[in-house]
């Protein structure tokens, strides 16, 4: 194969089966440990993790079960590397975000018409916040966004940095002021993690947290989940209440818009991959989408593909 996967792996009945297999076995987010006990459904399997970090499927089967952290993830299915292994460089980065995540605000989700990796693919376009987000997060970071944005490749997982645009460090600096923010790092930047395979964690002035969990419905259907995290240092005094409240529905309307404009997008890419008359050919800023293709193509089992061409990063095992 080339550097992307074939079109029918966006469209075709067996392969879907066969990822949906190769997800279950799989290290996938399931929560936080603020929220345990907690009860999900993962892939069609509802599934209960102990605030022992201890997990069952509805069967009384025992998981897979362990952290990062807060960040709490399951494998349904089979065996491999530990968490720790499987997180590599990026483990640090998610513990470093870890205590944001007992203060949930909002949490939603979006129906895409599109097939999972299409909403992966997504945001591992540099360009993505200046092209899909013209009016929503290209005004957030600073205008000359190609000279201030830091990008981390580590094969599966990825890291992009962007600089937030002056009047939005401004707009953060004041909630500060009023409401008291917890940040873990003192940076007017938006964080956005690539966690593989299904899974992006957002974070914002070094306070605020999004994840966000894609999961396949059908060939040509998934959802997307996010949730909100925005701690603050007295949450008990009322006037802080008060503002938090009435900032949560401020937010969480932002965030929805955001993936609003991120819908359309990767539904017309999917109707558009029946058209495709060869692989596609990736830009110099579109590099993360040929690592992400690479990793999932290797859990596959596809013809063991070379790694990108340009990888900064030595292959590990998938």
């Amino acid at each position: 194969m080339g550097e992307m996967l074939p079109a029918r792996w966006f469209d075709d009945s067996d392969c879907h089966a066969r990822e949906l297999a190769a997800l279950r076995r799989q290290w996938l987010y399931v929560g936080t440990r603020f929220d345990a006990p907690l009860a999900r459904t993962v892939l069609g399997t509802p599934v209960t993790v102990t605030a022992a970090l201890t997990a069952t499927d509805e069967e009384g089967h025992t998981l897979e079960v362990d952290a990062c952290g807060a960040f709490v993830f399951v494998r349904l299915e089979g065996g491999g590397p530990g968490l720790a292994d499987h997180l590599g460089p990026v483990a640090a980065h998610l513990a470093r975000l870890s205590g944001q995540c007992d203060q949930p605000i909002a949490e939603d989700h979006v129906a895409f018409a599109a097939n999972w990796k299409a909403l992966v693919e997504n945001t591992m376009d540099d360009f993505h916040g200046s092209t899909v987000h013209p009016t929503t997060i290209h005004p957030a970071v600073h205008a000359d966004w190609q000279t201030h944005l830091e990008t981390a490749r580590h094969g599966r997982h990825s890291t992009s940095s962007w600089l937030l645009s002056e009047g939005t460090e401004t707009w953060w600096r004041r909630i500060d002021g009023k409401m008291g923010l917890r940040r873990v790092t003192d940076h007017a930047r938006y964080d956005h993690c690539f966690v593989f395979p299904n899974l992006y964690v957002a974070s914002f002035y070094g306070a605020m947290v999004i994840t966000h969990t894609v999961t396949p419905l059908a060939p040509d259907r998934s959802r997307l989940d996010w949730r909100l995290f925005l701690p603050v240092t007295a949450p008990e005094k009322p006037a802080v209440a008060a503002f938090r409240r009435s900032l949560t529905s401020v937010l969480a309307e932002a965030a929805r818009a955001v993936i609003l404009e991120d819908q359309p997008l990767c539904e017309r890419v999917q109707q558009g991959r029946a058209a495709a008359l060869g692989p596609g050919v990736l830009g110099r800023r579109e590099r993360r989408i040929a690592d992400f293709h690479h990793a999932w193509a290797r859990v596959l089992g596809l013809d063991t593909p070379p790694p990108p061409a340009d990888a900064p990063y030595e292959e590990t095992a998938a």
